[in-house]
């Protein structure tokens, strides 16, 4: 999780609750890359619980604040995650890296 407060501020305001709760629904609070991939569990497909909502554009990746409210609101930039895809799709993103952490600290 970022440590941005600018960041911080969005999800702790209660636009974020509701948009969490629109992307929950629309996902039937089931895992979307799971779906997406076709991944069943124990034979019975897509009913890995979606647990993360993830932004698919990095909020901190913009460059003012209301492109930053913008990205984190919007539900098409949305998608709701069980904790592997979420895992998983920050290390296609090389986000966590220790490079990346350390530019996103400077910003």
């Amino acid at each position: 999780m970022s440590r941005d407060p600018r960041y911080q501020r969005l999800l702790n305001d209660k636009r974020w609750i509701e948009v969490k709760r629109l992307v929950w629904q629309r996902a039937g609070g089931l895992c979307e890359r799971c779906k997406r991939d076709g991944i069943a569990e124990r034979g019975v497909p897509y009913i890995t619980p979606g647990v993360d909502c993830h932004h698919i554009k990095p909020v901190e990746g913009a460059t003012t604040e209301d492109e930053m409210r913008a990205r984190c609101y919007d539900d098409r930039n949305i998608e709701l995650l069980c904790v592997a895809c979420h895992i998983k799709t920050h290390q296609e993103m090389r986000s966590h890296t220790k490079e990346q952490v350390q530019a996103n600290k400077k910003r």
